[in-house]
C-alpha cells in the first residue's frame, strides 16, 4: 500500500474515511428510522427518492463553480456544510411534510460532495503520483466499519441513527479545511461547458452504459431485504451479503492499479457489467442462503471495478480545467437518472413480478450497458489523460 501513508494522501483519506461513515449508517438504517416515525411506505419512498433526484440535478450546478472559480476545495467546504446544515433539523423534524423539506435541502449539497471530492483526488494524484483507487478504497473500509459498529452498538434504531451521521458529517464538514486545490481560474467558463463534454461520443457511450448499469442495480439496492425476507431467510443474511460485498469492492480497489496496467478502463467496464450480469441471474435462480451470500461476493466488480474504471475512463477523456465538471456529470447521469429510474421500475417491477423475475430483468440490462461499452474507442495520446492509477 505505498503512498498511503504519505502526508499528502492522509486528508483524502480521512475525508472519505469520515464521509462513507455517515453513509454507512444513513444508508442502511435511516429507512428504518424513518418506519419508527409511523410514515408509510409510500412516504418513506418519496423521502428516498430525493436523493437521485438532486443527484440528477446538482452535481452540475456546483461542478460548474469548482470549475469556473478554480477552486473545488472552496466548493467542497460549502457542501459539507450545507449538507451538515440540512441533516441537522432531523434532530427535531418528525412530520413528512417538514421531512421533505429538510431532506431535500441535505440532499441538494450531499449529493455533490462525492464528485468534488474526487476532482480534488485526481488532481492530487495526476500532481503528486499516488493511487486514486488505494485512497478511495478507505471510504469503503469505514462504511464497512461503521455500519457493523453501529448496529452492534445500537440495536434499536432511534435518535442515534440521526445523532451518529450528523457527527460524521460535521466531522467531514471541519476535516475539508485540510484539503488545498488551486488550479488557474476559468471565469469565462460557459455554463454548459460540462453538458458540452456529452458531445464527445466515448463519453457519452460511457455515461449511457453506466447509467444502464446503476439502473440494472435498482432491484438489489432498493428490493434485495424484501426479497430476502420474502424467500423467510434471515435478516442477517442481508448484512452479511453486504458486508462481505463491500470487503470485495476494497479488494478490486486495492488491485486496481496492477490491473491497469494490463487492461484498459473500457474492458473492464465490459468485465464489470457482464459479470454483475450473471450475478443478476443467479439472483434470480437461487433461494438459499449460501448462495444469496457467495453472490454477494462479486459486487467487488459490481461497484469496485466499476467505479474507478468509469474515474480513469473519465479522466483520461475530460480536460483538467472541466475536471469537477466530469465527474459532476457523471454523477448526475449515473446515480441521479439511473438511480431514480432505477428505483421507480423496481418498487413497479417488484410489486408485479415479484424478486426473481426483476433480478432477471437487471440482468438482460446489464448485458446491455456490457455490449455498449464495447463501442467507446480507446482513448488516444492525443486525448488529455490523467494518469490517476499509475
Amino acid at each position: 500500500m505505498s503512498g498511503l501513508t504519505q502526508p499528502r494522501t492522509v486528508p483524502l483519506i480521512g475525508f472519505y474515511a469520515l464521509y462513507f461513515g455517515a453513509l454507512g449508517v444513513t444508508l442502511p438504517f435511516f429507512p428504518l428510522y424513518l418506519r419508527g416515525l409511523s410514515l408509510s411506505g409510500k412516504q418513506i419512498g418519496v423521502l428516498l427518492a430525493l436523493i437521485p433526484l438532486f443527484s440528477l440535478v446538482a452535481p452540475p450546478v456546483w461542478g460548474h463553480l469548482a470549475d469556473r472559480l478554480g477552486r473545488p476545495d472552496l466548493v467542497l467546504r460549502l457542501v459539507s456544510f450545507g449538507a451538515f446544515a440540512g441533516f441537522a433539523p432531523l434532530l427535531v423534524v418528525t412530520r413528512f411534510a417538514s421531512l421533505i423539506a429538510v431532506v431535500a435541502v441535505y440532499a441538494f449539497f450531499a449529493s455533490s460532495v462525492i464528485p468534488v471530492i474526487d476532482s480534488i483526488a485526481l488532481e492530487q494524484v495526476a500532481r503528486s503520483g499516488g493511487n486514486y483507487s488505494r485512497i478511495r478504497l478507505f471510504g469503503s473500509l469505514a462504511f464497512v466499519f461503521s455500519s457493523a459498529a453501529f448496529g452492534f452498538l445500537f440495536p434499536a434504531v432511534d435518535r442515534m441513527t440521526v445523532v451518529v451521521p450528523l457527527c460524521l458529517i460535521g466531522g467531514y464538514f471541519a476535516w475539508s479545511g485540510t484539503l488545498s486545490s488551486r488550479r488557474a481560474s476559468t471565469a469565462v467558463l460557459h455554463p454548459l461547458a460540462g453538458f458540452r463534454l456529452l458531445r464527445q461520443q466515448e463519453l457519452a457511450i460511457l455515461l449511457g452504459a453506466a447509467c444502464l448499469h446503476w439502473i440494472a442495480c435498482a432491484p438489489f439496492h432498493g428490493s434485495f431485504s424484501i426479497h430476502v425476507r420474502s424467500l423467510g431467510l434471515a435478516s442477517s443474511v442481508v448484512g452479511i451479503s453486504a458486508g462481505l460485498g463491500v470487503l470485495a469492492e476494497s479488494g478490486v480497489m486495492f488491485l486496481y492499479p496492477r490491473l491497469a496496467e494490463r487492461i484498459a478502463p473500457r474492458h473492464l467496464l465490459f468485465l464489470a457489467f457482464a459479470i454483475s450480469g450473471l450475478r443478476w441471474i443467479g439472483m434470480s435462480l437461487v433461494k438459499e442462503s449460501l448462495p444469496i451470500i457467495l453472490l454477494s461476493l462479486l459486487h467487488g466488480m459490481t461497484f469496485g471495478a466499476f467505479y474507478v474504471a468509469s474515474i480513469a475512463f473519465l479522466g483520461s477523456r475530460v480536460p483538467a480545467a472541466l475536471r469537477t465538471s466530469g465527474q459532476a456529470l457523471f454523477a448526475s447521469v449515473t446515480f441521479g437518472l439511473g438511480g431514480l429510474v432505477g428505483y421507480l421500475l423496481s418498487g413497479v417491477g417488484y410489486d408485479a413480478f415479484g424478486g426473481h423475475r426483476l433480478f432477471a430483468f437487471a440482468a438482460m440490462i446489464e448485458f446491455v450497458a456490457a455490449g455498449l461499452v464495447l463501442r467507446a474507442k480507446p482513448a488516444t495520446s492525443s486525448q488529455t489523460s490523467v494518469r490517476a492509477f499509475p
